[in-house]
Protein backbone atom coordinates (compact mmCIF):
# COMPACT_ATOMS: atom_id res chain seq x y z
CA UNK A 1 0.00 0.00 0.00
CA UNK A 2 1.50 3.33 -1.11
CA UNK A 3 0.00 6.78 -0.50
CA UNK A 4 2.14 9.16 -2.54
CA UNK A 5 0.66 12.42 -1.22
CA UNK A 6 2.29 11.72 2.14
CA UNK A 7 5.01 9.46 0.77
CA UNK A 8 8.77 9.64 0.28
CA UNK A 9 8.97 13.32 -0.71
CA UNK A 10 6.65 14.55 2.05
CA UNK A 11 8.56 12.53 4.66
CA UNK A 12 11.84 14.06 3.49
CA UNK A 13 10.23 17.52 3.56
CA UNK A 14 9.21 17.02 7.18
CA UNK A 15 12.74 15.91 8.05
CA UNK A 16 14.22 19.03 6.46
CA UNK A 17 11.60 21.21 8.17
CA UNK A 18 12.73 19.82 11.52
CA UNK A 19 16.32 20.69 10.63
CA UNK A 20 15.37 24.22 9.63
CA UNK A 21 13.82 24.76 13.04
CA UNK A 22 17.12 23.93 14.75
CA UNK A 23 20.01 26.39 14.98
CA UNK A 24 22.52 23.86 13.68
CA UNK A 25 20.39 22.55 10.82
CA UNK A 26 19.17 25.86 9.43
CA UNK A 27 22.51 26.54 7.75
CA UNK A 28 22.48 23.24 5.84
CA UNK A 29 19.93 24.36 3.22
CA UNK A 30 19.69 27.21 0.68
CA UNK A 31 16.16 28.12 1.88
CA UNK A 32 14.59 28.91 5.23
CA UNK A 33 11.24 27.09 5.02
CA UNK A 34 9.38 24.32 3.20
CA UNK A 35 6.59 25.26 0.79
CA UNK A 36 4.14 22.36 0.98
CA UNK A 37 2.41 22.20 -2.38
CA UNK A 38 1.99 18.43 -2.13
CA UNK A 39 -1.44 18.37 -0.53
CA UNK A 40 -4.73 20.29 -0.72
CA UNK A 41 -4.54 21.67 2.82
CA UNK A 42 -5.57 25.35 2.41
CA UNK A 43 -5.29 26.58 6.00
CA UNK A 44 -1.74 25.22 6.26
CA UNK A 45 -0.69 27.67 3.53
CA UNK A 46 -2.29 30.78 5.03
CA UNK A 47 -5.87 30.58 3.71
CA UNK A 48 -8.05 32.23 6.33
CA UNK A 49 -11.04 30.46 7.84
CA UNK A 50 -14.46 31.77 6.81
CA UNK A 51 -15.75 33.71 9.83
CA UNK A 52 -19.40 32.73 10.24
CA UNK A 53 -18.96 28.93 10.42
CA UNK A 54 -16.19 29.40 12.96
CA UNK A 55 -18.41 31.69 15.04
CA UNK A 56 -21.12 29.03 15.16
CA UNK A 57 -18.52 26.36 15.94
CA UNK A 58 -17.13 28.48 18.80
CA UNK A 59 -20.61 28.72 20.32
CA UNK A 60 -21.08 24.96 19.93
CA UNK A 61 -17.79 24.33 21.73
CA UNK A 62 -18.45 26.74 24.61
CA UNK A 63 -20.54 25.73 27.64
CA UNK A 64 -23.94 27.42 27.39
CA UNK A 65 -23.21 29.75 30.29
CA UNK A 66 -20.15 31.10 28.48
CA UNK A 67 -21.72 31.00 25.02
CA UNK A 68 -25.32 31.08 23.84
CA UNK A 69 -26.69 31.92 27.32
CA UNK A 70 -24.07 34.47 28.29
CA UNK A 71 -25.69 37.88 28.97
CA UNK A 72 -23.29 39.64 26.59
CA UNK A 73 -23.22 37.03 23.85
CA UNK A 74 -24.82 39.45 21.35
CA UNK A 75 -21.91 41.81 21.81
CA UNK A 76 -19.47 39.12 20.67
CA UNK A 77 -21.41 37.13 18.04
CA UNK A 78 -23.94 38.05 15.30
CA UNK A 79 -27.54 37.08 15.92
CA UNK A 80 -27.69 34.58 13.06
CA UNK A 81 -24.68 32.69 14.48
CA UNK A 82 -26.28 32.58 17.93
CA UNK A 83 -29.60 31.41 16.49
CA UNK A 84 -27.94 28.68 14.42
CA UNK A 85 -25.85 27.49 17.39
CA UNK A 86 -29.00 27.19 19.52
CA UNK A 87 -30.71 25.22 16.77
CA UNK A 88 -27.73 22.89 16.36
CA UNK A 89 -27.36 22.32 20.09
CA UNK A 90 -31.01 21.32 20.19
CA UNK A 91 -30.41 18.91 17.30
CA UNK A 92 -27.54 17.44 19.31
CA UNK A 93 -30.00 16.58 22.05
CA UNK A 94 -28.82 19.27 24.41
CA UNK A 95 -25.58 17.41 25.07
CA UNK A 96 -23.43 19.47 22.70
CA UNK A 97 -20.63 18.23 20.47
CA UNK A 98 -18.85 16.38 23.25
CA UNK A 99 -21.21 13.38 23.06
CA UNK A 100 -21.55 10.53 20.59
CA UNK A 101 -24.16 11.02 17.90
CA UNK A 102 -26.21 8.63 15.79
CA UNK A 103 -23.80 6.46 13.79
CA UNK A 104 -25.05 7.91 10.50
CA UNK A 105 -24.73 11.40 11.92
CA UNK A 106 -27.15 13.86 13.50
CA UNK A 107 -30.43 13.55 11.61
CA UNK A 108 -31.01 17.31 11.34
CA UNK A 109 -27.51 17.76 9.90
CA UNK A 110 -28.20 15.00 7.37
CA UNK A 111 -31.41 16.82 6.45
CA UNK A 112 -29.32 19.90 5.68
CA UNK A 113 -27.28 17.72 3.30
CA UNK A 114 -30.45 16.36 1.68
CA UNK A 115 -31.83 19.87 1.13
CA UNK A 116 -28.48 21.03 -0.26
CA UNK A 117 -28.44 18.21 -2.83
CA UNK A 118 -32.04 18.85 -3.88
CA UNK A 119 -31.37 22.58 -4.34
CA UNK A 120 -28.09 22.02 -6.18
CA UNK A 121 -29.51 19.45 -8.59
CA UNK A 122 -32.97 20.99 -9.04
CA UNK A 123 -34.36 17.72 -7.75
CA UNK A 124 -37.91 17.10 -6.55
CA UNK A 125 -38.37 18.22 -2.96
CA UNK A 126 -38.21 15.26 -0.60
CA UNK A 127 -36.52 13.01 -3.17
CA UNK A 128 -33.28 12.73 -1.18
CA UNK A 129 -33.72 10.36 1.76
CA UNK A 130 -31.73 11.25 4.91
CA UNK A 131 -31.46 7.52 5.66
CA UNK A 132 -29.27 7.18 2.57
CA UNK A 133 -26.82 9.79 3.89
CA UNK A 134 -23.88 9.05 6.17
CA UNK A 135 -21.82 11.83 7.77
CA UNK A 136 -18.20 10.75 7.92
CA UNK A 137 -14.70 11.87 8.93
CA UNK A 138 -14.06 13.62 5.62
CA UNK A 139 -14.95 12.10 2.26
CA UNK A 140 -12.00 9.70 2.63
CA UNK A 141 -13.68 7.67 5.36
CA UNK A 142 -16.86 7.35 3.32
CA UNK A 143 -14.88 6.25 0.24
CA UNK A 144 -12.99 3.64 2.25
CA UNK A 145 -16.24 2.38 3.80
CA UNK A 146 -17.95 1.96 0.42
CA UNK A 147 -14.96 0.32 -1.21
CA UNK A 148 -14.70 -2.11 1.71
CA UNK A 149 -18.31 -3.10 1.10
CA UNK A 150 -17.78 -3.46 -2.66
CA UNK A 151 -14.59 -5.52 -2.73
CA UNK A 152 -15.59 -8.83 -1.18
CA UNK A 153 -12.64 -10.88 -2.48
CA UNK A 154 -9.45 -10.72 -4.52
CA UNK A 155 -11.31 -11.28 -7.80
CA UNK A 156 -13.22 -7.99 -7.55
CA UNK A 157 -12.10 -5.05 -9.67
CA UNK A 158 -12.83 -1.33 -9.64
CA UNK A 159 -12.24 0.99 -12.59
CA UNK A 160 -10.03 3.99 -11.69
CA UNK A 161 -9.18 7.04 -13.79
CA UNK A 162 -5.51 7.31 -14.69
CA UNK A 163 -4.24 9.59 -13.22
CA UNK A 164 -6.22 9.19 -9.99
CA UNK A 165 -6.12 10.25 -6.36
CA UNK A 166 -3.95 7.64 -4.57
CA UNK A 167 -6.57 6.94 -1.89
CA UNK A 168 -8.38 4.69 -4.38
CA UNK A 169 -5.39 2.62 -5.48
CA UNK A 170 -4.06 2.38 -1.91
CA UNK A 171 -7.44 1.21 -0.59
CA UNK A 172 -7.74 -1.39 -3.34
CA UNK A 173 -4.26 -2.62 -2.52
CA UNK A 174 -5.25 -2.92 1.12
CA UNK A 175 -8.44 -4.80 0.24
CA UNK A 176 -6.69 -7.05 -2.28
CA UNK A 177 -8.85 -6.01 -5.23
CA UNK A 178 -7.89 -5.33 -8.84
CA UNK A 179 -7.07 -1.80 -10.02
CA UNK A 180 -8.50 -1.47 -13.53
CA UNK A 181 -7.36 1.82 -15.05
CA UNK A 182 -9.02 3.90 -17.73
CA UNK A 183 -6.77 6.59 -19.19
CA UNK A 184 -7.82 10.22 -19.34
CA UNK A 185 -6.76 12.10 -22.48
CA UNK A 186 -4.12 14.68 -21.54
CA UNK A 187 -4.15 16.26 -25.00
CA UNK A 188 -7.84 17.14 -24.64
CA UNK A 189 -7.40 18.64 -21.17
CA UNK A 190 -7.75 15.25 -19.47
CA UNK A 191 -11.05 14.51 -21.16
CA UNK A 192 -13.04 11.27 -21.08
CA UNK A 193 -13.08 8.84 -23.97
CA UNK A 194 -15.90 6.31 -23.83
CA UNK A 195 -14.04 3.91 -26.14
CA UNK A 196 -11.24 3.87 -23.57
CA UNK A 197 -13.71 2.92 -20.82
CA UNK A 198 -15.16 0.15 -22.98
CA UNK A 199 -11.65 -1.14 -23.78
CA UNK A 200 -10.65 -1.17 -20.13
CA UNK A 201 -13.80 -2.97 -19.00
CA UNK A 202 -13.64 -5.57 -21.80
CA UNK A 203 -10.00 -6.41 -21.06
CA UNK A 204 -10.71 -6.82 -17.34
CA UNK A 205 -13.67 -9.10 -17.99
CA UNK A 206 -11.59 -11.14 -20.43
CA UNK A 207 -9.16 -11.79 -17.56
CA UNK A 208 -12.06 -13.10 -15.45
CA UNK A 209 -12.12 -10.10 -13.09
CA UNK A 210 -15.47 -9.48 -11.40
CA UNK A 211 -16.01 -5.80 -12.11
CA UNK A 212 -18.00 -4.16 -9.32
CA UNK A 213 -17.47 -0.40 -9.51
CA UNK A 214 -16.12 2.68 -11.24
CA UNK A 215 -14.55 5.77 -9.68
CA UNK A 216 -15.27 9.18 -11.19
CA UNK A 217 -13.45 12.26 -9.85
CA UNK A 218 -15.14 15.48 -10.99
CA UNK A 219 -13.63 18.06 -10.90
CA UNK A 220 -10.46 16.06 -11.38
CA UNK A 221 -7.72 15.28 -8.90
CA UNK A 222 -4.84 15.50 -9.79
CA UNK A 223 -5.78 16.72 -13.26
CA UNK A 224 -8.00 19.75 -12.52
CA UNK A 225 -10.49 19.23 -15.37
CA UNK A 226 -14.28 19.83 -15.18
CA UNK A 227 -16.58 17.41 -16.99
CA UNK A 228 -19.47 18.62 -19.14
CA UNK A 229 -23.04 17.45 -18.43
CA UNK A 230 -22.87 15.16 -21.47
CA UNK A 231 -19.65 13.56 -20.25
CA UNK A 232 -21.16 12.93 -16.81
CA UNK A 233 -24.27 11.45 -18.41
CA UNK A 234 -22.11 9.15 -20.55
CA UNK A 235 -20.35 7.82 -17.44
CA UNK A 236 -23.61 7.36 -15.54
CA UNK A 237 -25.15 5.50 -18.49
CA UNK A 238 -22.04 3.33 -18.85
CA UNK A 239 -22.24 2.32 -15.18
CA UNK A 240 -25.97 1.60 -15.38
CA UNK A 241 -25.58 -0.55 -18.50
CA UNK A 242 -22.68 -2.52 -17.05
CA UNK A 243 -24.04 -2.92 -13.51
CA UNK A 244 -21.14 -0.98 -11.96
CA UNK A 245 -21.55 0.92 -8.72
CA UNK A 246 -20.54 4.51 -9.51
CA UNK A 247 -18.36 6.11 -6.82
CA UNK A 248 -18.58 9.80 -7.64
CA UNK A 249 -15.95 11.93 -5.91
CA UNK A 250 -17.30 15.49 -6.02
CA UNK A 251 -15.32 17.19 -3.25
CA UNK A 252 -14.13 19.99 -5.59
CA UNK A 253 -17.58 20.91 -6.87
CA UNK A 254 -17.19 24.51 -5.67
CA UNK A 255 -13.75 24.87 -7.29
CA UNK A 256 -14.62 25.67 -10.91
CA UNK A 257 -12.77 28.58 -12.50
CA UNK A 258 -13.30 28.69 -16.27
CA UNK A 259 -16.05 30.95 -17.54
CA UNK A 260 -19.00 28.91 -18.79
CA UNK A 261 -18.13 25.75 -16.83
CA UNK A 262 -20.56 24.56 -14.17
CA UNK A 263 -20.55 21.60 -11.84
CA UNK A 264 -22.95 18.87 -12.97
CA UNK A 265 -23.35 16.09 -10.44
CA UNK A 266 -23.63 12.39 -11.21
CA UNK A 267 -26.86 12.36 -9.23
CA UNK A 268 -28.39 15.06 -11.40
CA UNK A 269 -27.30 13.17 -14.53
CA UNK A 270 -28.90 9.98 -13.24
CA UNK A 271 -32.08 11.85 -12.34
CA UNK A 272 -32.40 13.57 -15.72
CA UNK A 273 -31.79 10.26 -17.51
CA UNK A 274 -34.63 8.64 -15.55
CA UNK A 275 -32.28 6.12 -13.95
CA UNK A 276 -33.20 7.00 -10.37
CA UNK A 277 -36.93 6.77 -11.04
CA UNK A 278 -36.44 3.39 -12.73
CA UNK A 279 -34.07 2.13 -10.00
CA UNK A 280 -31.49 1.50 -12.73
CA UNK A 281 -28.36 2.98 -11.16
CA UNK A 282 -26.24 2.33 -8.07
CA UNK A 283 -24.54 5.60 -7.15
CA UNK A 284 -22.56 6.86 -4.16
CA UNK A 285 -21.65 10.56 -4.16
CA UNK A 286 -19.02 12.10 -1.86
CA UNK A 287 -18.44 15.64 -0.62
CA UNK A 288 -16.29 17.27 2.05
CA UNK A 289 -15.69 20.47 4.04
CA UNK A 290 -11.96 20.13 3.30
CA UNK A 291 -12.07 21.68 -0.17
CA UNK A 292 -14.25 24.30 -1.87
CA UNK A 293 -13.61 27.69 -0.27
CA UNK A 294 -13.94 26.53 3.33
CA UNK A 295 -10.82 24.38 3.27
CA UNK A 296 -11.57 22.99 6.73
CA UNK A 297 -9.41 19.87 6.37
CA UNK A 298 -8.71 19.48 10.08
CA UNK A 299 -12.40 19.46 11.01
CA UNK A 300 -12.76 16.07 9.24
CA UNK A 301 -16.28 16.48 7.94
CA UNK A 302 -17.78 14.81 4.88
CA UNK A 303 -20.72 12.81 3.60
CA UNK A 304 -21.81 10.10 1.23
CA UNK A 305 -25.27 10.06 -0.33
CA UNK A 306 -26.41 6.79 -1.87
CA UNK A 307 -28.91 6.11 -4.65
CA UNK A 308 -30.19 2.68 -5.68
CA UNK A 309 -28.29 0.85 -2.95
CA UNK A 310 -30.20 -2.12 -1.55
CA UNK A 311 -31.58 -1.63 1.98
CA UNK A 312 -29.69 -4.69 3.21
CA UNK A 313 -26.43 -3.14 1.98
CA UNK A 314 -27.41 0.10 3.70
CA UNK A 315 -27.90 -1.86 6.92
CA UNK A 316 -24.45 -3.44 6.55
CA UNK A 317 -22.90 -0.01 6.00
CA UNK A 318 -24.66 1.17 9.13
CA UNK A 319 -23.02 -1.67 11.04
CA UNK A 320 -19.64 -0.60 9.66
CA UNK A 321 -20.30 2.97 10.75
CA UNK A 322 -21.57 1.82 14.15
CA UNK A 323 -18.37 -0.12 14.75
CA UNK A 324 -16.65 3.28 14.92
CA UNK A 325 -19.58 4.66 17.02
CA UNK A 326 -19.84 7.90 15.00
CA UNK A 327 -17.81 10.43 13.06
CA UNK A 328 -16.56 13.56 14.80
CA UNK A 329 -19.46 15.73 15.99
CA UNK A 330 -17.60 18.97 15.15
CA UNK A 331 -17.00 17.60 11.66
CA UNK A 332 -20.68 16.79 11.30
CA UNK A 333 -21.55 20.32 12.42
CA UNK A 334 -19.21 21.83 9.83
CA UNK A 335 -20.90 19.76 7.08
CA UNK A 336 -24.24 21.23 8.16
CA UNK A 337 -22.76 24.75 8.03
CA UNK A 338 -21.26 24.12 4.58
CA UNK A 339 -24.60 22.92 3.23
CA UNK A 340 -26.68 25.68 4.85
CA UNK A 341 -25.02 29.02 5.40
CA UNK A 342 -26.62 32.37 6.29
CA UNK A 343 -29.76 33.24 4.33
CA UNK A 344 -30.29 36.53 2.44
CA UNK A 345 -31.25 39.17 4.98
CA UNK A 346 -29.37 37.52 7.86
CA UNK A 347 -26.82 39.62 9.72
CA UNK A 348 -23.85 37.68 8.33
CA UNK A 349 -25.09 36.97 4.81
CA UNK A 350 -23.24 39.74 2.97
CA UNK A 351 -19.94 39.38 4.83
CA UNK A 352 -20.10 35.58 4.49
CA UNK A 353 -20.69 35.86 0.74
CA UNK A 354 -17.87 38.39 0.34
CA UNK A 355 -15.38 36.23 2.26
CA UNK A 356 -16.19 33.17 0.16
CA UNK A 357 -15.88 35.18 -3.05
CA UNK A 358 -12.49 36.56 -2.00
CA UNK A 359 -11.13 33.06 -1.37
CA UNK A 360 -12.58 31.81 -4.67
CA UNK A 361 -11.12 34.68 -6.70
CA UNK A 362 -7.70 34.07 -5.14
CA UNK A 363 -7.85 30.40 -6.12
CA UNK A 364 -9.01 31.28 -9.62
CA UNK A 365 -6.14 33.71 -10.16
CA UNK A 366 -3.51 31.32 -8.83
CA UNK A 367 -4.92 28.48 -10.97
CA UNK A 368 -4.26 30.65 -14.03
CA UNK A 369 -0.88 31.86 -12.78
CA UNK A 370 0.50 28.41 -11.96
CA UNK A 371 -0.87 26.46 -14.94
CA UNK A 372 0.15 29.13 -17.46
CA UNK A 373 3.49 29.67 -15.74
CA UNK A 374 4.41 25.99 -15.74
CA UNK A 375 3.27 25.57 -19.34
CA UNK A 376 5.59 28.40 -20.40
CA UNK A 377 8.70 26.56 -19.16
CA UNK A 378 10.56 24.83 -22.02
CA UNK A 379 10.40 21.08 -21.39
CA UNK A 380 7.30 21.29 -19.17
CA UNK A 381 3.73 20.99 -20.46
CA UNK A 382 0.72 21.81 -18.28
CA UNK A 383 -2.97 21.69 -19.15
CA UNK A 384 -5.14 24.57 -17.88
CA UNK A 385 -6.39 24.05 -14.32
CA UNK A 386 -10.09 24.71 -14.83
CA UNK A 387 -11.14 23.17 -11.51
CA UNK A 388 -10.03 21.63 -8.19
CA UNK A 389 -6.77 22.80 -6.55
CA UNK A 390 -3.98 21.24 -8.61
CA UNK A 391 -1.82 21.35 -11.70
CA UNK A 392 -0.44 18.10 -13.13
CA UNK A 393 2.31 19.00 -15.60
CA UNK A 394 4.40 16.58 -17.61
CA UNK A 395 8.16 17.09 -17.84
CA UNK A 396 10.76 15.95 -20.36
CA UNK A 397 13.18 13.88 -18.33
CA UNK A 398 16.89 14.14 -19.24
CA UNK A 399 18.52 10.75 -19.97
CA UNK A 400 20.88 10.97 -17.00
CA UNK A 401 17.95 11.34 -14.60
CA UNK A 402 16.33 8.15 -15.87
CA UNK A 403 19.61 6.29 -15.46
CA UNK A 404 20.24 7.73 -11.98
CA UNK A 405 16.72 6.93 -10.78
CA UNK A 406 17.01 3.33 -11.96
CA UNK A 407 20.25 2.98 -10.04
CA UNK A 408 18.59 4.35 -6.89
CA UNK A 409 15.51 2.17 -7.24
CA UNK A 410 12.74 4.72 -7.69
CA UNK A 411 10.92 6.53 -10.50
CA UNK A 412 12.53 9.39 -12.47
CA UNK A 413 9.90 11.86 -11.32
CA UNK A 414 10.61 10.88 -7.72
CA UNK A 415 14.25 11.79 -8.36
CA UNK A 416 13.10 15.10 -9.86
CA UNK A 417 10.77 15.90 -6.93
CA UNK A 418 13.49 15.04 -4.41
CA UNK A 419 16.01 17.26 -6.18
CA UNK A 420 13.47 20.10 -6.36
CA UNK A 421 12.80 19.80 -2.64
CA UNK A 422 16.45 19.70 -1.62
CA UNK A 423 17.31 22.64 -3.89
CA UNK A 424 14.34 24.97 -3.40
CA UNK A 425 12.32 23.73 -0.40
CA UNK A 426 9.28 23.15 -2.64
CA UNK A 427 7.46 19.89 -1.89
CA UNK A 428 5.52 18.38 -4.81
CA UNK A 429 4.22 14.85 -5.45
CA UNK A 430 5.77 12.68 -8.20
CA UNK A 431 3.23 11.95 -10.92
CA UNK A 432 4.05 8.25 -10.68
CA UNK A 433 2.11 8.23 -7.40
CA UNK A 434 -1.12 8.97 -9.27
CA UNK A 435 -0.62 6.66 -12.23
CA UNK A 436 0.26 7.82 -15.73
CA UNK A 437 0.88 6.42 -19.18
CA UNK A 438 4.16 4.60 -19.80
CA UNK A 439 7.00 6.99 -20.56
CA UNK A 440 5.34 10.05 -19.04
CA UNK A 441 6.95 11.88 -16.13
CA UNK A 442 5.70 14.80 -14.08
CA UNK A 443 4.40 15.98 -10.74
CA UNK A 444 1.34 17.36 -8.98
CA UNK A 445 1.39 20.75 -7.29
CA UNK A 446 -1.33 22.75 -5.59
CA UNK A 447 -1.89 26.43 -6.36
CA UNK A 448 -3.01 27.23 -2.82
CA UNK A 449 0.12 28.96 -1.56
CA UNK A 450 0.39 32.77 -1.60
CA UNK A 451 3.96 32.06 -2.75
CA UNK A 452 2.70 30.51 -6.01
CA UNK A 453 4.56 32.97 -8.25
CA UNK A 454 7.80 32.21 -6.40
CA UNK A 455 7.05 28.50 -6.79
CA UNK A 456 6.70 28.80 -10.59
CA UNK A 457 9.84 30.94 -10.89
CA UNK A 458 11.80 28.50 -8.72
CA UNK A 459 10.63 25.49 -10.72
CA UNK A 460 11.68 27.27 -13.91
CA UNK A 461 15.20 27.95 -12.59
CA UNK A 462 15.56 24.52 -11.00
CA UNK A 463 14.39 22.60 -14.08
CA UNK A 464 17.08 24.22 -16.24
CA UNK A 465 19.74 23.29 -13.67
CA UNK A 466 18.30 19.78 -13.26
CA UNK A 467 18.45 19.14 -17.01
CA UNK A 468 22.03 20.37 -17.12
CA UNK A 469 22.97 18.20 -14.13
CA UNK A 470 21.51 15.03 -15.69
CA UNK A 471 22.12 15.77 -19.37
CA UNK A 472 24.18 12.60 -19.90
Amino acid sequence: MDYAVRGKIAIEADRIADELRSKEGSSKHPFDHIIYTNIGNPHAVQQKAITWPRQVMALLQLPDALGIDHPKVSELFPEDAIKRAREMKKALGGSGIGAYTHSKGVREFRQDVANFIENRDHAEKGSVDVENIFLTAGASEAITMLMSALVKDSNCGVMLPIPQYPLYSATLDLLGGHKVGYNLDEKSNWGLNMKELERSLAEAKAKGINMVGLVLINPGNPTGQVLSPDEVKDIVTFCAENNLVLLSDEVYQENIYREGDKFFSSRRAADELGLIKNDAIQLCSFHSVSKGVMGECGQRGGYVEMVGIDSEVNDCLYKLAASKLCSSAPGQAMVSLMCRGPSPGDASYESHTMEKKAVFEGLKERARLVSNGLDSIPGISCQPATGAMYCFPSIKMPPGAIKASNERGFSPDTLYALDLLQTTGICVVPASGFGQEEGRFGFRTTFLSPESKYVVDSIREHYEAFCSKYSN
